[in-house]
């Protein structure tokens, strides 16, 4: 929804829509609001995605985890976070009809923007949708101003022919989420002080052989490869997490935690 608490006037909608926010797709997508922007009630964070080869502005630890999630899935082709609901003069009629004041700077009366937290494009049935999500913990939902702006953008997606939905924390797995997270970084294989992008593929062959032949711990592998190739200690447990991220190695990352030095048998596939 509405976010911050610095002033809102008419000269900041026009500087916001002569930036381009809320426009454009993938990597050219400007979010409405921004981190640095804005004051938040949770944990603000920042994190590059896979799918759009940009940052992304996320407010708080569930938005976070919901993030992850739609980075791991295949269906999801285009994230665009703090997506605005540009056409004012639709959502404040619906404001009135029903009966709720359209929300609006106390300084400035100048009426806010109201965002989704995201809108997706997915994957269905061979043509690509557009899907509105928004995060908020059920607790919250018990609000009367949060149900109200809530049924205001339910409405308003739907004059827009687009679907809709609340996610709360109950839909989000956690572990999935803590998994997705711990080896988020590693999916763009980056060279190191010793080695090339060309011999980290190569030693990425060896480890999935290794591991796909070992009876021991996922751990035990990787510090093992380390020590044999005489190369820094977690050089192989970075590469066994750009595999996970990339599917070459297939894991039940619902219900395995992935950073606990979980066993070889818990590999599901390896994909050479």
């Amino acid at each position: 929804m509405g976010r911050g608490k610095r002033e809102w006037t008419q000269a900041t909608f026009d500087r916001y829509i002569k930036e381009g926010r809320g426009e454009g797709s993938g990597k050219d997508y400007k979010p409405w609001h921004r981190v640095q922007e804005v004051p938040s009630k949770g944990r603000s964070s920042r994190p590059p995605s896979w799918k759009t080869n940009r940052e992304h502005h996320l407010f708080s630890d569930h938005e976070k985890r919901l993030f992850y999630l739609l980075e791991w899935s295949d269906s999801v082709i285009d994230i665009r976070e703090q997506f605005p609901l540009l056409d004012l003069e639709l959502a404040m009629s619906i404001a009135s009809e029903m009966g709720m004041e359209y929300p609006r700077d106390k300084k400035s009366n100048t009426p806010y923007i109201l965002t989704t937290d995201f809108m997706l494009s997915v994957q269905q049935n061979g043509e690509i949708v557009k899907i509105a999500r928004t995060v908020k913990m059920t607790k919250d939902l018990e609000t009367e101003s949060v149900a109200e702006k809530f049924e205001l953008e339910r409405r308003y997606y739907s004059e827009k022919g687009i679907d809709w939905g609340i996610v709360t924390e109950k839909e989000i797995p956690r572990l999935l989420a803590e998994n997705i997270d711990w080896i988020h970084s590693a999916y763009w294989l980056e060279a190191t002080s010793e080695m090339d992008v060309a011999e980290l593929r190569s030693l990425a062959s060896i480890l999935k052989f290794r591991l796909q032949e070992s009876d021991t711990t996922i751990n035990q592998v990787t510090t093992a490869l380390d020590r044999e190739m005489n190369i820094e200690s977690g050089t192989s447990l970075y590469l066994f997490k750009h595999l996970l991220a990339r599917k070459q190695i297939i894991m039940d990352m619902l219900d395995t935690k992935i950073s606990g030095c979980p066993s070889t048998k818990t590999i599901k596939k390896i994909i050479f």
